[in-house]
């Protein structure tokens, strides 16, 4: 016996459209959020587990005798860096792979924890370029320029970030996100100035230092550092060229590429202040004599209390899940030629 006429073929799924479009926009629109809800989990996912690498790392800072470190506006910037890449990451989910009510809410906080990031970041690189100039004020207030601009920049283009909640679907998020201003790539453009910026000027320090190529602590740390610049000043380059780009079909890729952005900023600046207090240890432990200044008028150096108690014994290394995590005292006798060293970038 058929159907009354008007009523719903039975065991058929009836799928709420987004108001103005059609079922094949919906099904394209729904091919592409599952490959923006995948980059966003893995990127999460890849946070995470960096957060839980680097932990015990942040405890020592917590464990350590010296109060002069929380002196340190650095220091709570890289507290401030672990927490703003999980407050970036973790709404995006709820905007692009969940069912939610609060749409809004969640695009909001995810674009603070991006500011937070970008904010806290900078900060350190700005420390960190600061200190190998040995506090030059022509230095400090070239890059302060571009750091200045930078946040300006990502402020601005956080406020227009829209969204609306829109009827529950089987699967992935119900969240529809607003079209942003065809200038808002000019956030990426102005992390591309400033990380250039202190690339150029991480490398003219060393070329330029005949005592930095003579010492394997700063031959190596300036490596490392070099390593940490390049890959968030190309990852940010990759993302530009993306989010740059006018033609509509790369109007649902441009969010997949965001969350990369996010977690390169957020694991190689907290890299690049554990590169820094490593440093430090080593250089007062061995008493090398390098032109490569950890701070710059006292901003990161900790105290010789601190070595004698043993707490800055304790070297803050790359990949702190490993089981030589921390050095024995003898170890810092023996030059600092790489062999010692963890894995360069644990991501």
């Amino acid at each position: 016996m058929s159907s009354p006429s008007g009523a719903p073929p039975p065991n058929m799924a009836q799928i709420p459209l987004p108001p103005g479009m059609s079922l094949d926009e919906f099904q394209d629109l729904q091919s592409h959020l599952i490959r923006i809800a995948i980059t966003t989990a893995v990127v999460f996912g890849v946070i995470v587990w960096d957060y839980f690498v680097q932990l015990p790392d942040e405890l020592s800072l917590y464990s350590t005798k010296d109060k002069n470190i929380w002196k340190a506006p650095a220091t709570w910037w890289f507290i401030v860096l672990r927490y703003s890449g999980i407050i970036a990451s973790l709404p995006s989910l709820f905007f692009t792979a969940a069912q939610s009510d609060f749409c809004q809410a969640a695009i909001s906080a995810s674009a603070a924890g991006a500011v937070l990031t970008v904010a806290s970041s900078g900060a350190i690189f700005w420390y960190r370029v600061r200190a190998l100039w040995n506090g030059s004020v022509l230095v400090s207030v070239i890059t302060g320029v571009f750091y200045v601009v930078m946040l300006a920049c990502w402020i601005t283009v956080s406020t227009q970030f829209r969204g609306d909640t829109g009827p529950h679907t089987p699967f992935l998020s119900n969240c529809l996100l607003h079209p942003v201003a065809p200038w808002a790539p000019m956030s990426y453009a102005s992390s591309v100035a400033f990380d250039t910026c202190v690339f150029i000027l991480t490398i003219a320090k060393f070329r330029g230092s005949s005592n930095a190529s003579k010492s394997s602590v700063g031959r190596q740390v300036y490596n490392d550092n070099l390593l940490y610049f390049f890959l968030q000043t190309a990852a940010n380059i990759v993302v530009l060229s993306i989010q740059a780009q006018q033609d509509p079909r790369f109007n649902l890729i441009k969010p997949a590429a965001v969350p990369f952005s996010t977690l390169m900023t957020v694991t190689m600046g907290t890299r690049v202040f554990l590169n820094l207090r490593l440093f430090n240890q080593r250089q007062q432990q061995q008493s090398v004599g390098s032109s490569l200044p950890l701070s710059a008028q006292g901003q990161y150096s900790n105290q010789s209390s601190d070595l004698a108690s043993g707490q800055g014994r304790q070297a803050i290394v790359f990949n702190s899940a490993s089981k030589n995590q921390y050095s024995s005292p003898g170890q810092f006798d023996e030059p600092y030629d790489g062999q010692q060293k963890r894995s360069l970038v644990s991501v």
